[in-house]
């Protein structure tokens, strides 16, 4: 068990006794290690042997850097969603309650999905170009009360004000090419974001693809119109947003813009080169 306390503002912290009291009662012995800094979580997995289930209890950050660590190895991700978005909960079939979770740990199977790479960086849900980053930056300013959703909505919000399209060129797999000024480029292997905005509601996990989401120019009343669409699963239905399915991406823009893997900021750059891993991380699941 690898716990951030840090993670969901101190909450995740609170959750350990519980967790231990749940894993006890189904005879369950757990080997606790708490998280110093970033990456203290990938250290401990370097050091763990091969085949140990490693369980990520955490938000969607710890999931990201244990994931990265232990894809392309015999080591098996578990996770338990203590954190405030818990996407990647979701995309497994998990779901987001911790009871529901630890009973997977207990009775679950083992099952490979996919790792992507973005710039060198893995991440195991998605990758964001432009506003999602802007977003996904805005949330740890956020007030703590207003909980994943909340958050989220507060970073739209304060950005609505500012944002700017881009121009940018789309490779999809070394042959198709995209030009568009667009508020957005996204790359998912997860269905969620920001706990509960589909960006990629039919994305699988094990396919081996992308679900690429990028958005045609869009004005701010047409960005509010979009966000209810987010919400279910007709954002595909917007004349100004696209979908295409790709094993390998490159996208650059006319300037640095920011981006993010898993929330997760990456260095400012103007060339974005993610591929996915088929098949790279084993997980328990449902």
């Amino acid at each position: 068990m690898i716990l951030n306390p840090t993670a969901n503002k101190g909450r995740a912290a609170r959750s350990r006794g519980r967790i231990s009291q749940l894993l006890n009662a189904r005879g369950i012995e757990a080997v606790w290690h708490i998280t110093k800094e970033p990456g203290h979580a990938a250290r401990v997995v370097d050091g763990l042997p091969d085949g140990a289930l490693v369980v990520a209890v955490g938000g969607d950050g710890t999931v990201r850097e244990i994931a990265a660590a232990c894809a392309g190895t015999d080591r098996v991700l578990g996770v338990l969603p203590v954190g405030s978005g818990n996407d990647y909960v979701k995309a497994l079939g998990i779901g987001t309650k911790l009871e529901g979770a630890l009973a997977v740990l207990a009775n679950g199977r083992v099952r490979s999905v996919d790792t992507g790479e973005a710039n060198g960086v893995k991440f195991n849900n998605g990758l964001g170009i432009g506003f999602d980053a802007q977003v996904a930056a805005g949330v740890t300013e956020a007030p703590a009360f207003l909980g994943g959703v909340g958050r989220y909505l507060w970073s739209v919000g304060r950005l609505l004000w500012s944002f700017r399209c881009h121009d940018a060129v789309l490779r999809l797999d070394g042959e198709r090419v995209v030009e568009a000024k667009t508020i957005l480029v996204a790359a998912a292997l997860g269905t969620t974001y920001g706990a509960r905005f589909r960006l990629a509601p039919k994305a699988k996990l094990d396919d081996g693809l992308f679900d690429v989401i990028w958005s045609e120019e869009i004005n701010r009343a047409e960005v509010l119109r979009l966000i209810p669409s987010a919400f279910g699963d007709n954002l595909m239905e917007h004349p100004k947003v696209h979908l295409a399915r790709a094993r390998e991406l490159e996208v650059t823009m006319r300037e640095e813009v920011p981006a993010h893997v898993d929330g997760e900021m990456l260095e400012p750059t103007r060339t974005f080169r993610a591929r996915v891993l088929p098949g790279a991380l084993k997980v328990v699941a449902p």
